[in-house]
């Protein structure tokens, strides 16, 4: 039972590390394109949610491309 609460820790732990570098992702290219196309962040999620859904792409991976696309990035 012991092995079992660990993993189950464990799976957390590393599901919550997932979910806030996704975050992260998407809250930088929502700052690239509301620089870049001088839009709000309303305006700039819902670009982000648009291409998601259009293209059938989850919302990370489309984060992930803007961030790739832009050459200034770190």
């Amino acid at each position: 039972s012991h092995a079992a609460v660990a993993l189950a820790t464990a799976r957390t732990v590393d599901q919550l590390e997932n979910a806030l570098d996704t975050r992260h992702a998407i809250g930088e290219a929502m700052g690239i394109l509301m620089e870049r196309h001088r839009m709000s962040e309303d305006e700039a999620f819902g670009v982000l949610r648009r291409i998601s859904q259009d293209h059938n792409l989850k919302l990370r991976d489309v984060a992930q491309r803007v961030r790739a696309d832009h050459p200034d990035r770190v």
